[in-house]
């Protein structure tokens, strides 16, 4: 005889169980603290404010269609904003960084450590965050010829930015390197050397 239980276990229960179970994993994974680097290190964007020190959130944005994409990343691949506890957010283009890693993984690092660097000093500029993003790859020995080039490249095919960018993207990495040449202490941004006074992000 067979056992209708078991009918319905099967067809009602643990498809729902399973849907359950992707959901969670889902969620946790759109909504965490830790950052793969392109050398495979994992990293934090720690944060001390009103008292309170612990890491940023990081939201990866997943989306299926374009017009699904959160509208919270406007027109950016990343940007930093607060929750309602005041807490700063990363979001992140999860489909964008998906489609870039692979060619550009150090563009990817570049973006993160820019936004961590807004989430850490809410004052600083967007050149003073491209600055530090610059100084902090350099110090943990990501930044090398070719990577130079393809954020550079990133940056130079911007033709149009708002003023605190610098109007465009020539202006934006011009004022960002010659940030990064004052944060060296005058050495020009590629040559050999210690990157000093840079407050260091947990590796």
């Amino acid at each position: 005889m067979h056992d209708c239980r078991e009918t319905f276990f099967s067809s009602r229960l643990l498809p729902a169980l399973r849907l359950l179970v992707s959901t969670l994993l889902l969620a946790a994974a759109a909504s965490a603290s830790a950052f793969t680097l392109s050398d495979g290190t994992e990293t934090e964007c720690p944060v001390s404010r009103d008292g309170r020190s612990g890491p940023a959130t990081i939201k990866w944005v997943h989306y299926e269609r374009l017009q699904d994409r959160d509208p919270e990343l406007g027109k950016a691949v990343a940007v930093v904003r607060h929750g309602a506890d005041g807490w700063p957010v990363i979001y992140i283009d999860a489909v964008a960084h998906k489609r870039g890693r692979l060619t550009n993984a150090g563009l990817w690092d570049f973006v993160f450590f820019h936004e961590c660097a807004h989430a850490r000093d809410p004052a600083l500029t967007e050149i003073e965050a491209n600055c530090q993003a610059y100084l902090e790859m350099e110090r943990r020995g990501l930044m090398n010829p070719i990577r130079f080039k393809d954020i550079e490249a990133a940056h130079l095919q911007i033709l149009n930015l708002p003023a605190e960018y610098g109007g465009n993207g020539i202006e934006f990495w011009r004022r960002t390197l010659e940030c990064v040449q004052s944060g060296n202490g005058g050495r020009k941004p590629g040559e050999q050397g210690d990157t000093p006074g840079i407050p260091a992000f947990p590796s």
